[in-house]
């Protein structure tokens, strides 16, 4: 009886240490792996080069999901990448790129967000953060393919540690 007292006791400490832990599991897109909250129900890919990736945690359509997607038709106004978000962000207007495409995106992504540019990996990730909607982060991987990070219930705290990144500017 005593044995069983004790296995008992050792086993609900073990199931409360799971459960106070901070479980991920590791995803991998675009050459590069991410820590994503763990026990997800729905993994799926989409795409012959794997152009989307979608990780579900509801069974309620669109609720409650992360998706990495490649934006290879992004219209960044004449402008690099990098250069287009600084400006989008107001952080450097000296590139010029086009006022229709920088004002779409402006409409689409930024108003009503938190945004700005974390730093990590050698890379600037920039985010545009909702309350009450979708949040997205942008960036570019290694292999020169923009990216775009989107989820529904992410806060910026969870998306800094999917991505690695530890401040904001």
């Amino acid at each position: 009886m005593k044995k069983f007292a004790l296995l008992l006791v050792l086993a609900i400490t073990s199931v409360t240490a799971c459960a106070q832990s901070d479980q991920t599991i590791t995803a991998v897109f675009s050459g590069m792996k991410f820590k994503v909250p763990g026990a997800p129900l729905i993994i799926g890919a989409l795409g012959q080069s794997n152009d989307i990736l979608l990780i579900k945690y509801s069974n309620n359509p669109g609720e409650r999901y992360i998706s990495f997607s490649t934006e290879n038709s992004l219209d960044t106004g004449d402008c690099k990448v990098g250069d287009f978000f600084k400006e989008i962000l107001e952080t450097d207007s000296k590139y010029e790129c086009e006022k229709s495409a920088v004002d779409s995106f402006r409409k689409v992504f930024s108003e009503g967000a938190n945004s700005g540019v974390w730093q990590g990996e050698g890379r600037d990730y920039f985010y545009f953060l909702s309350d009450k909607q979708r949040s997205f982060v942008f960036f570019v991987p290694d292999n020169g393919h923009l990216v775009k990070l989107e989820s529904d219930f992410l806060d910026a705290r969870d998306f800094q540690k999917l991505l690695g990144t530890t401040s904001g500017h």
